[in-house]
């Protein structure tokens, strides 16, 4: 039974701090230490519950924050997200460190890829965040995501939005930039538990999908950025000063999504 995993950081145990996200910061070298603490405890929950190959992406911020040595042995690492091929015969996905939606009311760390270029995000005039981007793409390849890790919004927020996900609560937000955690052992034990029953009842929860053709818009905090970006992304059409849409027939890329990256 192959099961993928997708990680971000935000939504990490004992992460608390928007300081922690600082790559040059002490902080962060502590939460990508828990970063991999998570990794492990929902890998062993799907060996558990019957995977027997287990595929990982780290997926913040382009990857760079899996500590070397530190993955568990039994799963592999792979870094390009978009390969289609790795959904072949996977049976489920699971998202370790979840944030929230932008705009979430004491969601830890709530953005969608980046917090000072995007404003919202919408897929057929619902607003969605990165749960839904990730749901969608492996929606798109059939495989159903089964079980998040992260705080308090984001769990809820992922309850909502597919129908018997299993969720592990970490931690709860302290409006933005703050959160209140629980212990070590019970949060590594929650996503362990979480991950196991996800894998376990994976053929009953359906593939994310939406109705096609569909419509992705993205709004920015001020008119220059959206300049910016439509010199990168030509697929897009501008709407008003800060909104810009395009219409997909199809999931083939995330690009098909998103934007991968803010332009320079």
């Amino acid at each position: 039974m192959k099961v993928q995993i997708v990680t971000d950081l935000e939504g990490i145990s004992l992460v608390d701090s928007i300081d922690m996200m600082d790559r040059k910061s002490e902080g962060y070298r502590f939460a990508c230490h828990r970063l991999m603490l998570d990794t492990n405890a929902a890998i062993q929950g799907a060996i558990d519950a019957g995977a027997d190959e287990i595929i990982v992406t780290d997926g913040h911020g382009g990857g760079g924050n899996f500590i070397e040595g530190e993955l568990d042995p039994r799963a592999t690492q792979y870094w390009d997200y978009e390969d289609k091929s790795l959904y072949k015969d996977c049976v489920a996905c699971l998202h370790i460190g979840l944030h929230a939606k932008p705009g979430t009311l004491n969601g830890f760390l709530d953005h969608v890829q980046s917090s000072l270029a995007y404003t919202n995000y919408y897929v057929n005039g619902k607003k969605c965040g990165e749960l839904v981007q990730n749901a969608l793409f492996c929606g798109s390849c059939g495989v159903p995501v089964v079980m998040v890790s992260g705080d308090e919004a984001a769990c809820a927020e992922a309850a909502e939005t597919i129908e018997g996900i299993e969720c592990a609560v970490v931690k709860r937000g302290i409006g933005r930039n703050r959160a209140e955690c629980i212990s070590s052992e019970e949060a590594l034990e929650r996503i362990r538990i979480a991950a196991y029953n996800g894998v376990k009842k994976a053929a009953s929860i359906k593939p994310y999908t939406v109705e096609f053709p569909a419509t992705i818009k993205l709004e920015f905090p001020r008119s220059d950025y959206c300049e910016k970006h439509l010199e990168y992304y030509s697929q897009y059409t501008r709407v008003d000063a800060r909104t810009i849409v395009h219409t997909i027939d199809k999931i083939g890329t995330f690009l098909d999504l998103t934007l991968q990256q803010d332009p320079e």
